[in-house]
């Protein structure tokens, strides 16, 4: 009598890659720094030749400057941005911009992502966690204004077009970055934030 032939890969060793399967590897696993890596690239590439650099920071600090020029809070010319300088430089907008979409599908994909993997949630604000985002919040905010952009703008855009600020600011994200896992800083975030457990 014949023996049965086992499909080829079949084995005890081997698993089926099932809706449930494909839903972990998506929204649960680390997905390959490589890979995600070339993804932005070539996303950003696209932005590049299609309409702007990809940026973030400059609708919301266009929206704040709009804001506080028509409040009377804020000169109509900012020496040192309004000097034709590259980067998310805030401009006065009557309107939300190409940048301004791009942060809203960037919220509503995040938010998207998070929910099947149960990574995101309500949390009560304490006086510490309102501290701490607050004060990260102005030094984020400094910072994105003083670098003409943020680690989208100036880092990758920035090193895509080969200009020397954003090498610069490259190197100036490892350094800070390197002081501030030194100092155990990436420990303040409150325990619990990720109920699903950490990424592995």
């Amino acid at each position: 009598m014949a023996a049965e032939v086992e499909p080829a890969g079949a084995g005890p060793g081997t698993r089926t890659v099932d809706a449930q399967e494909v839903r972990r590897l998506v929204f649960f696993k680390r997905w390959p720094a490589l890979a995600t890596g070339a993804g932005v690239g070539l996303l950003a590439v696209v932005a590049y030749y299609k309409d702007q650099p990809l940026g973030v920071t400059q609708q919301i600090s266009s929206s704040a400057r709009t804001g506080m020029t028509e409040a009377g809070l804020l000169d109509s010319f900012m020496p040192g941005l309004d000097e034709r300088l590259a980067g998310c430089v805030a401009m006065v907008v009557d309107t939300i911009t190409t940048n301004g979409w791009l942060i809203v599908g960037i919220m509503l994909a995040s938010l998207a992502a998070a929910l099947p993997g149960r990574r995101a949630r309500i949390e009560r604000a304490t006086g510490f966690s309102s501290a701490t985002a607050l004060f990260g919040g102005v030094l984020l905010g400094w910072g994105a204004m003083i670098g003409l952009g943020c680690t989208i703008g100036v880092l990758l855009s920035g090193t895509q077009a080969m200009a020397l600020s954003g090498w610069v600011f490259g190197a100036a994200v490892l350094v800070a970055a390197g002081i501030a896992f030194r100092a155990g800083l990436h420990r303040w975030s409150a325990p619990g934030a990720y109920p699903g457990g950490p990424v592995s």
